[in-house]
């Protein structure tokens, strides 16, 4: 596995492989940020929707149509002041605006006023409506919490149903039980690198809280996982061992917390693994523990992980039961 903290796209709970296309644009995350770029940095509609466009590879049509439609987005222009304006154009000026906007320009005059009224081609002055802020006001909440925590790594549309079903929580609390849907996700899928991830995401998460007893848990999760990639035994030969940011994590938390915590620590949470399958032993494990928070080399302990067991052609995995697995 690369040990260069690059994450897939973003992780799903709908969907291990084959996620659809788009399914990561959402209608109200991309409302939410076009009405946050107006009230919170100032800028004007057409620059909140050139913004908003690029970032969601949206067209500008398509998002302004939309605004539109749901009145996000009101025309101070009303329709009377608008039949009244169409008077001053002859009719080929106004076919002119037609197919200045690539609309049909064939028909009668009336045809040719009802085209230009239903595209809304003339008196474009737009501004943000009393349902927009109300809108904001309702999701601000909701959203700051993905932007804030999640929006990298999973999936708004899945989070978003998690949310309204767990709004009445604690909000430091969402983005965490949410996280740890991933993770059981994961351990249902035999995802490796899902599993690695989502405690590493966790983990970051504790780290920025200066959280360290909490974030040990997670630390140990991957720790447990990178020394028995028991989902990847077909590739074991390609497993580089222990991730680097598991190494530093480990050698941080024994600072914070010390070194007798972190080495208790790591009986329950190795004892929480059901694993079917062994590489390394509990015991080498809690060896290969020591040697990190005795600061022997990174590149070392790989090394000899991998001449020992993901390297060794004669090495036999077996399926064991707990009660050996966890005796020494």
């Amino acid at each position: 596995m690369s040990d260069n903290n690059i994450y897939p796209e973003r992780y799903s709970l709908k969907y291990q492989n084959d996620v659809p296309e788009n399914y990561n644009i959402s209608k109200l995350q991309f409302t939410f940020d076009f009405i946050y770029l107006i009230l919170k940095r100032d800028a004007s509609i057409n620059e909140a929707v050139e913004n908003v466009s690029k970032e969601y590879a949206l067209s500008e049509e398509y998002l302004m149509n939309y605004l539109i439609e749901n009145r996000y987005i009101l025309n101070k222009v009303d329709m009377n002041s608008l039949s009244m304006q169409l008077k001053k154009y002859n009719t080929k000026s106004l076919k002119r605006i037609l197919k200045k906007h690539g609309i049909k320009t064939s028909g009668k005059r009336e045809r040719i006023e009802k085209r230009i009224l239903d595209n809304k081609l003339l008196g474009n002055n737009y501004y943000l409506s009393s349902k927009s802020k109300i809108f904001y006001k309702n999701k601000k909440r909701r959203i700051k919490i993905f932007n804030e925590y999640l929006s990298q790594y999973y999936y708004f549309d899945e989070y978003n149903e998690f949310y309204m079903d767990n709004f009445r929580k604690k909000e430091a609390n969402i983005p965490i039980e949410f996280i740890n849907l991933h993770i059981d996700k994961s351990i249902e899928d035999k995802n490796h690198e899902r599993f690695i991830s989502s405690n590493e995401i966790m983990a970051r998460h504790f780290l920025e809280k200066e959280n360290y007893k909490k974030m040990l848990g997670y630390v140990l999760k991957n720790y447990c996982m990178d020394l028995n990639p028991i989902w990847k035994i077909d590739e074991l030969k390609q497993h580089s061992g222990i991730k680097k940011s598991t190494y530093d994590y480990l050698l941080l938390l024994q600072k914070k917390l010390s070194k007798n915590i972190v080495i208790n620590a790591y009986y329950p949470i190795w004892d929480s693994f059901d694993f079917d399958r062994i590489i390394v032993s509990k015991y080498d494990g809690y060896k290969y523990l020591k040697d990190i928070l005795n600061f022997k080399d990174y590149n070392k302990i790989n090394e000899a992980l991998q001449n020992r067991f993901y390297l060794n052609d004669d090495l036999n995995i077996k399926r064991i039961t707990q009660k050996t697995l966890f005796d020494f």
